[in-house]
């Protein structure tokens, strides 16, 4: 394990207590099925997994629900009900960065 991964992990421990929680993050993918939200959610998965979150990730591809989320450029994510990024593919990386900067979007 590398230095730079083992503080990640480190990070998120420390912010978030993962070892003491007990339900799993909420994870939502908005926008129509294309190469780029199928990107995203490999890059959501890696990173998730890499700084072992628990989440379940979903796909919210249904014109009309995506209507009714508002006017969110896609794709865009949604971590317990908070807009994380729209209008873009971010990598892995990234998504680690911003999770470690951000982590109240994690504390469901």
């Amino acid at each position: 394990m590398s230095l730079s991964m083992l503080s990640s992990r480190v990070a998120a421990e420390v912010f978030w207590g993962l070892e003491k929680r007990m339900s799993a993050n909420k994870v939502e993918i908005i926008g129509i099925k294309s190469q780029k939200n199928c990107q995203l959610i490999e890059n959501l998965r890696a990173a998730i997994a890499k700084l072992k979150i628990k989440a379940e990730v979903s796909q919210v591809t249904d014109p009309s629900e995506i209507a009714k989320r508002g006017s969110l450029s896609t794709p865009a994510v949604v971590v317990n009900g908070e807009v994380f990024s729209t209008g873009k593919v971010i990598d892995s990386e990234q998504i680690e960065k911003l999770l470690v900067r951000f982590p109240k979007l994690l504390i469901g």
